[in-house]
C-alpha cells in the first residue's frame, strides 16, 4: 500500500564480547547456596547493587554486570557472612564436605568454586591461606576452611564466567558447564555435571544438546526462562507513585497480577509453547482480585487458569499488561483510560523489535464531548508531520487495536458514549497486513516473520548476555525459522548448538 514503510528491525547496540563475564545478582546467590550445601538460599543478595536501568534489555547482560566500589564492598561482606554461616556448626561443615585434611577440602571446594580443577599453583596457595585461618582465629578445621572460603568467594575465578583462549576456538568443556548451568539453572554447575565436562561429554554438538535437553527439564530451567519473559515484557512493574489515589490498584492485585503472569510464562514453557502460544494462548491466571476486572464471578478463591472470554487471546490482551498501560495526564491517573501509545510502543518495540520511543504521555490533553480516545491521540500524533511517520501508521495503530479494553483492562463497549474502532493496518517486514481487533492482530502476529526474528533476537541477547547487531541477523533468522514452527525449548537448543554460543568470540577480557 502506497505510504507505508516496513518498519525495519532495531539492530542498535554495543556488544563488548567481554571474555570474562560477572554473575548476576541472582546467580551469585545459587552458586553460593550451591556450593556451600545450605539448605535455604542465604538472603545476602538482597543488598547487592541491583543493575544499573535502561542500559540494556536484559539485567544479565556483560554492559550492565561492571564491578565498582560498592560491589566490592558487598562481595567481602557477603563471603565473610557466607562463610560463617558454613563453618559454624558441625552440622553444616558435614553437609559441605566429607574431607577432613586442608588438601582435601581446598581440592574438592576449589573445583566447586571455580567450576574447574584447581591448578597446583592454586592448591598451594589456598593450602596457605587455610593455614593462615587456623593461625589467625586459631587451631581447628573450621578456621582454615572459613577463610579459604572468603577469599574464594571474592576470587575473580568464583566471580566471573570465563571464555579465555584464542578466539574462534571451542569452549572446553567446563567453560561450557559453567555456561550452560549459569543460563539454563541460574546457577552454578553440578559436582555431576563437572564430571561430565571433565570425561569429555560436552565436546560434542550432540552431547551437548542432550545434556541441555536434560537441563530444561529441571524445574529451576522454567524459572531462568521466566526470568527472560519478564525482563522482556516488563511483566513484575510497580504501580508508579502517581497511583496511589487510585483505589482499585491495591498491594493484593499487584502480586496477583505479577504471580498470574509468571504462571502463565511457565505454563507456555514447560508444556512445550512458544511466542506462538504467549500470543494467542486463551487461558490467563486469574484469582480473587483480578476475576472482576474479567467479569469472572464467582471469583476463584486463589489463582488458577481460566478461560477469559471470547474477545482476549494471549498475553497482551490480558489484564496485567492492559492495567499497567493506563493513561495520565502530568502524572495525574485518568480514571478508566487507556495508554494506547505505551500498549502500541511496547508491541512494537518489545515483540515487533522496532525503534522504542513514543510521545510523552504528559503532553495527553483532556478528552473533548465527542471524541474518542482514538480520535484524541490521532489528531495530536498527526499534528506534528516528526511524530506521525511513526506513530499513524505504527505505534498508534498497533495501540488502537486494544481499545475495547479500558485502563483497568475491563472490556467495554463504547468509548466516551461513542462507538469503538480497533482496526487497523501494520508494515511489516513481510507486507502489510491489516486486523479488525486485537485478536486478529495477535494471530497475525503469532504467524509474522518479524515478531519471531525479534523474539529470537531477544533470545539470543538474553542467553549469549550481550547486544545483538546486525551483524549476527543471519543467525538470528535461523533461530526464527525454528521459533516460527517450534517452541521456547526449541529455540534454546538451538541456541546452544550455534558457534555463538560454543565457540570463543573475539572480544575484550
Amino acid at each position: 500500500m502506497a505510504g507505508f514503510q516496513p518498519t525495519p528491525t532495531d539492530w542498535e547496540g554495543r556488544p563488548i564480547y567481554s571474555r570474562m563475564v560477572r554473575l548476576t545478582n541472582s546467580q551469585w546467590q545459587h552458586a553460593v547456596t550451591d556450593i556451600l550445601r545450605l539448605s535455604a538460599p542465604p538472603n545476602f543478595a538482597e543488598g547487592f547493587e541491583p543493575p544499573y536501568p535502561y542500559i540494556s534489555d536484559f539485567t544479565n547482560n556483560e554492559r550492565v554486570l561492571n564491578v565498582g566500589e560498592r560491589q566490592l564492598q558487598d562481595y567481602e561482606a557477603a563471603a565473610e557472612a557466607a562463610a560463617a554461616l558454613a563453618t559454624g556448626s558441625a552440622s553444616a561443615l558435614a553437609a559441605l564436605s566429607d574431607e577432613t585434611t586442608a588438601e582435601g577440602f581446598v581440592r574438592v571446594f576449589g573445583k566447586r568454586a571455580f567450576r574447574r580443577p584447581l591448578t597446583h599453583d592454586e592448591e598451594v596457595k589456598y593450602q596457605q591461606v587455610f593455614t593462615q585461618g587456623e593461625t589467625l582465629y586459631g587451631a581447628g578445621f573450621a578456621n582454615g576452611a572459613s577463610l579459604v572460603i572468603r577469599a574464594m568467594l571474592q576470587s575473580p575465578e568464583f566471580l566471573y564466567r570465563s571464555e579465555l583462549g584464542p578466539a574462534g576456538e571451542p569452549l572446553n568443556g567446563y567453560e561450557l558447564a559453567s555456561k550452560l548451568s549459569l543460563l539454563l539453572l541460574d546457577t552454578t554447575p553440578s559436582d555431576a555435571l563437572l564430571d561430565i565436562a571433565a570425561a569429555g561429554q560436552l565436546d560434542s554438538v550432540d552431547a551437548l544438546e542432550a545434556t541441555a535437553r536434560q537441563m530444561l527439564e529441571d524445574p529451576r530451567a522454567r524459572d531462568a526462562l521466566r526470568t527472560f519473559h519478564v525482563e522482556l515484557y516488563h511483566s513484575d512493574a510497580s504501580y508508579p507513585n502517581y497511583w496511589s489515589g487510585v483505589p482499585e490498584f491495591t498491594d493484593a492485585l499487584h502480586a496477583e497480577f505479577v504471580e498470574g503472569s509468571h504462571r502463565f510464562f511457565d505454563d507456555v514453557f514447560t508444556e512445550n509453547g512458544g511466542l506462538r502460544e504467549l500470543l494467542t494462548s486463551d487461558r490467563a491466571y486469574v484469582g480473587p482480585n483480578l476475576a472482576p476486572f474479567y467479569g469472572i464471578t464467582p471469583a476463584p478463591s486463589a489463582l488458577e487458569a481460566r478461560l477469559v472470554g471470547s474477545s482476549r487471546i494471549g498475553y497482551f490482551m490480558q489484564v496485567p499488561f492492559l492495567l499497567l498501560t493506563h493513561a495520565s495526564i502530568d502524572r495525574t491517573i485518568i480514571p478508566r483510560e487507556p495508554n494506547s501509545i505505551g500498549r502500541g510502543v511496547t508491541l512494537e518495540g518489545r515483540v515487533l523489535c522496532g525503534l522504542e520511543y513514543g510521545l510523552e504521555l504528559s503532553r495527553l490533553p483532556a478528552l473533548e464531548p465527542n471524541q474518542t480516545n482514538r480520535q484524541r491521540i490521532s489528531a495530536l500524533t498527526n499534528a506534528d508531520p516528526s511524530c506521525a511517520r511513526c506513530h499513524q501508521d505504527r505505534i498508534d495503530a498497533l495501540g488502537f487495536a486494544f481499545e475495547n479494553f479500558d485502563g483497568f483492562g475491563q472490556e467495554r463497549q463504547t468509548d466516551n458514549g461513542l462507538p469503538i474502532d480497533t482496526s487497523g493496518r501494520y508494515p511489516f517486514t513481510e507486507g502489510v497486513k491489516e486486523f479488525a481487533d486485537g485478536k486478529e492482530l495477535m494471530t497475525i502476529l503469532a504467524s509474522s516473520e518479524q515478531a519471531h526474528l525479534c523474539y529470537a533476537k531477544m533470545l539470543a541477547s538474553y542467553g549469549l548476555q550481550r547486544d545483538i547487531i546486525e551483524a549476527d541477523s543471519a543467525f538470528i533468522e535461523t533461530l526464527a525459522k525454528v521459533s516460527r514452527s517450534g517452541s521456547t525449548k526449541e529455540l534454546v537448543i538451538s541456541l546452544i548448538k550455534a558457534p555463538a554460543f560454543r565457540v570463543r568470540e573475539a572480544g575484550n577480557p
